[in-house]
């Protein structure tokens, strides 16, 4: 029973672990590209600022967090397991903990912005709009180069 039980872990870790990774880090990719347009939006059409801000409130809520920690619970996993961590995969957790970072402080934004809603802080709403939308600008360059480091080691490891 022990030795299915350790195939069956093996096999969880080496093969479906780093496709579940993946799966979760485009997942969540995709939802950050459709909120950055979505936060476009109000800066053509400023009557649609209020609908943004509630809509990506519940989008970080019920969608990007849950998400975020399964990139993170995955990621740190995958590290656990990694035989051997160079300086290129330190530099690479270096950025994409840094995209993580970025986001999280993202999501507190958003958070902030719903109650400044509420209390109809407009100057607030729109100075942290601002925000979010560098939030994105900056994450996106850590996770290009997160990216391009992963596939780079994935390469390494394949060959």
């Amino acid at each position: 029973m022990w030795y299915i039980w350790r195939a069956v872990m093996v096999t969880f870790t080496s093969e479906i672990l780093p496709l579940v990774h993946l799966v979760t880090l485009a997942l969540w990719g995709g939802v950050v590209a459709t909120e950055a347009v979505i936060e476009i939006l109000p800066f053509r059409h400023p009557e649609l600022h209020t609908a943004t801000i509630r809509m990506h409130y519940w989008i970080d809520l019920l969608v990007e967090l849950p998400l975020v920690l399964a990139v993170i619970a995955t990621g740190c996993t995958l590290l656990f397991l990694t035989d051997e961590i160079t300086i290129l995969h330190l530099v690479k957790i270096t950025f994409g903990g840094t995209a993580i970072a970025i986001n999280l402080f993202c999501i507190a934004i958003v958070l902030r912005r719903s109650s400044h809603l509420k209390r109809g802080n407009e100057a607030a709403l729109w100075q942290e709009s601002r925000i979010v939308l560098a939030c994105f600008a900056a994450g996106l360059l850590c996770a290009t180069v997160t990216a391009s480091l992963g596939f780079r080691l994935a390469i390494t490891r394949l060959s």
